[in-house]
């Protein structure tokens, strides 16, 4: 009986002490996106050089990406890059990294989230109209994908005069482009999160051989009528400057 009673305060003391050890972080996945411009970092209003020599700066930068996942398995449903306003990160939630070896994803609202009701989505949807705001064209057209604006200079010489906006917002079902990545390597970045990051290459997205976008005559573009080469050329650009870092 004595060897009982000693025991039994031992094994209470022990319960006590698991019930204090805090709880290890669930496994989280992070998905990030960093622009570039070449081998240069990126930073909104700086001034950059396109390959025609052009002086140029950024003044937003914005796009859409849904439907992250792996096969039939899902994994975010919407993400909103506001390099801006939020910087890099596109979502972190819970999420098992040894089941998205490989990841696909839209860019741009998929056509089964496009036309539904902003107002419906979740509060933390980027989705909802609340957080989409000026991204949101109206229930017919939906979401705009991507949107990009700065300043250009196309005068070349010694002086800076940023004075020819130009404006690219993508949007509409058919300008819709699959991402694909395959064998992704999730960095361990501590407390119990992977991240996978990609890039951004904002020269990569001007330049591009006979596809080039001439900044000089090719600055404005809302996917409407009469604008679809331009459009197009747009969305493709920016589809092939994307890729893991």
């Amino acid at each position: 009986m004595k060897t009982i009673f000693f025991c039994l305060p031992l094994l209470l003391l022990t319960v006590a002490c698991d019930k204090d050890k805090p709880e290890a972080p669930k496994a989280q996945l992070q998905v990030a996106m960093q622009p570039v411009f070449g081998a240069l970092p990126f930073y909104m209003d700086s001034i950059y050089t396109t390959p025609e020599g052009y002086k140029i700066k950024f003044t937003e930068l914005k796009c859409y990406f849904t439907l992250f996942g792996n096969g039939s398995t899902a994994l975010h449903q919407a993400a909103l890059l506001d390099y801006r306003e939020t910087g890099s990160l596109l979502f972190k939630k819970e999420g098992d990294y040894t089941k998205f070896t490989n990841l696909s994803a839209v860019l741009g609202v998929d056509s089964t989230l496009n036309h539904l009701d902003p107002s419906a989505f979740p509060n933390e949807s980027p989705l909802n109209i609340s957080n989409a705001g000026p991204m949101h064209w109206g229930w017919n057209p939906g979401y705009i994908f991507m949107n990009i604006e700065g300043k250009v200079d196309t005068i070349i010489d010694a002086t800076t005069n940023t004075d020819l906006s130009f404006s690219f917002h993508i949007g509409t079902d058919p300008y819709l482009q699959n991402l694909q990545f395959n064998n992704i390597n999730w960095t361990d970045i501590g407390n119990n999160t992977r991240q996978f990051k990609l890039k951004l290459d904002l020269l990569a997205f001007l330049g591009q051989g006979v596809n080039s976008i001439d900044l000089s005559t090719e600055y404005l573009t809302h996917t409407a009528a009469g604008q679809e080469a331009l459009t197009q050329k747009v969305i493709d650009n920016f589809k092939n400057a994307i890729s893991p870092y």
